[in-house]
């Protein structure tokens, strides 16, 4: 009995090890090296592969005070406010923490042109927007 189980023992470990082997040379083989590219603020034509490590922080829901008119920030209509708040982006204070890897994913997640973020200065706005606020909040 002892014999037949260190057999069937034996047989699982040298299948596991020969299905490691075909894995590794069909993966080596169809799997290929995929380039990644990184942004650089130097580069205009750089761009930032989309994962989801460089999607924006989101909220499940505004805050109780409300959602912030992202209108206001130059470049962004009513079709992109309901996107960024379908995705959880509800306050100027979110897009004013972006970096430029959030930028590229956002614009390849809506399908925008390559930088109109960093072209129509998102960021920027919205950390002026928000300092408005922050400074209004205060002093009430």
């Amino acid at each position: 009995m002892v014999e037949i189980a260190s057999q069937i023992v034996l047989c699982l470990v040298l299948a596991a090890l020969i299905g490691v082997c075909i894995g590794f040379i069909i993966g080596k083989a169809f799997g290929g090296q995929k380039k990644v590219v990184y942004a650089s603020t130097s580069g205009m034509n750089n761009k930032v592969q989309a994962n989801v490590y460089n999607k924006p922080l989101i909220r499940s829901a505004p805050r109780p005070g409300g959602k912030d008119d992202l209108k206001q920030i130059e470049g962004i209509d009513s079709e992109i406010e309901e996107k960024l708040n379908a995705l959880g982006i509800f306050h100027f204070d979110q897009i004013a923490k972006w970096n430029l890897k959030n930028c590229h994913w956002v614009e390849e997640y809506f399908t925008l042109e390559d930088d109109q973020i960093r072209e129509q200065a998102w960021v920027k706005q919205a950390k002026n927007y928000a300092t408005k606020i922050n400074v209004r909040s205060s002093s009430e």
